[in-house]
């Protein structure tokens, strides 16, 4: 039985001589097993630990009955333990081990250590350690060419970075989705057209880069998915998106978003939600207004550069407001309305079919109150200095907001240059 693991050798009696050892831990194979061959002194059919590095492949072996003065296993759900031997006078420290493998390690262990019911245990004869068995696992990879890009084998299952640029995908590998530590994927400047809806089992992944690919959507199910809570960097430049869907506002963990070179008109209402984004850059897109949750942000750098804002200048200087629809809200509003006030929880299979479409329009009146179908809308010119430390082109951009009713309405009407404070959470 092996187990493959990092290991630290200490000998215990360098501390009495007044030394400190300085030993790192390296990549071993554990192995518990028979010695092979005949042997002198009758131990041919003892139980041994053997412990082989890169070094030293044929490896060290411990006998064990008799020998293990005690095992330490209070953090063996973090794959570490410690034995401790007898003789020699050494402990081996056991760290980076998969937890389950590191029980059942353990398990036989003990029994060799005791010398019983080890009938019942398939133990094979020691045999030295391979490259693979004592080699660090793989976790970063890099592939720039196609001819490259592993097409029968399979990626390292340990990898936490991959970057596979200049490659000609047409979507993302499922061999991809299986790296369960994946955390910095990298697939820019290929051919992607369509992203999958889940994640599968690279769960962990904080850093996205998909530049300068063929998208023209994002998938709202995988904004929804396990990466809300863990992406932090989403690089969506120079694709063909023409809106981001609301659903991204619930990746609250997001630090950077890149959207450039893309054709948005406008960004989801609420943007402001994304409360952690430090850098965000949209430039060189097609958009007009902001949405009026932007001025909840506090960012690093923004970059507006080369969008549309001064078609809506001279419109926003007077604090342009618009009747939207009539007074009295519909009873699909006054339903939409309170299910969102309330933050009654639903699924797309509680409502129908309509009213499902209709929660997913949702807007924010200026008052911090949802509506759907707005009484009015309302734009004003917005210093984007507030927002951020860093500006990388326009200094002011229009912002767009929604009023939900007639008494909105006429407190904007009666001081229409009052300050804006979002009230909303």
């Amino acid at each position: 039985m092996r187990l493959s693991c990092d290991v630290e050798l200490k000998n215990r009696l360098l501390p009495s001589h007044g030394m400190k050892g300085k030993g790192r831990p390296l990549r071993c194979s554990l192995a518990i097993g028979r010695r092979g061959g005949n042997s002198s002194n009758g131990q041919e059919g003892a139980v041994f630990l053997m412990v082989c590095s890169a070094k030293d492949k044929t490896g060290t072996k411990y006998k064990l009955k008799g020998n293990m003065e005690q095992v330490f296993t209070r953090f063996v759900q973090e794959g570490k333990a410690t034995l401790r031997l007898k003789e020699p006078e050494q402990d081996i420290c056991i760290s980076k081990a998969d937890p389950l493998q590191l029980k059942n390690f353990l398990s036989v262990l003990k029994l060799g250590c005791q010398g019983s019911k080890l009938e019942k245990v398939h133990l094979s004869t020691l045999t030295p350690a391979t490259s693979a068995q004592v080699e660090r696992p793989k976790t970063k990879m890099v592939i720039l060419q196609r001819s490259d890009y592993p097409i029968r084998e399979r990626f390292p299952k340990g990898l936490e970075s991959l970057r596979v640029n200049g490659c000609s995908l047409s979507r993302i590998d499922s061999r991809i989705l299986g790296l369960k530590h994946l955390r910095a994927l990298d697939l820019s400047k290929n051919r992607i057209r369509t992203l999958p809806d889940d994640p599968g089992q690279s769960t962990a992944l904080v850093e996205l880069k998909l530049a300068d690919n063929l998208l023209e959507r994002l998938p709202p199910a995988l904004c929804l998915s396990s990466l809300r809570n863990t992406l932090q960097f989403l690089d969506l430049a120079g694709n063909n998106l023409k809106f981001l869907p609301p659903q991204i506002c619930e990746m609250t963990s997001l630090l950077r978003l890149h959207v450039a070179n893309n054709q948005l008109t406008t960004l989801p209402e609420n943007f402001g939600r994304l409360e952690k984004l430090r850098f965000f850059s949209a430039q060189e897109n097609q958009m007009v207004v902001l949405p009026f949750s932007f001025m909840d942000l506090s960012m690093d750098e923004v970059d507006l550069s080369g969008n549309c804002f001064q078609l809506a200048e001279q419109e926003a200087s007077a604090s342009h407001m618009q009747r939207t629809s009539e007074e009295f809200p519909t009873l699909l509003e006054v339903t939409a309305r309170s299910i969102k006030k309330q933050r009654v929880p639903y699924t797309e299979e509680d409502l129908p079919r309509h009213l499902h479409h209709h929660l997913s329009q949702v807007k924010w009146c200026v008052c911090s109150n949802p509506c759907f179908q707005p009484y009015a809308k309302h734009r004003v010119p917005f210093n984007l200095h507030r927002v951020a430390h860093t500006l990388v082109g326009p200094t002011s951009a229009p912002v767009e907001g929604f009023l939900c009713s007639a008494f909105c309405w006429s407190n904007l009407q009666a001081n229409p240059n009052a300050p804006w404070k979002c009230k909303r959470k």
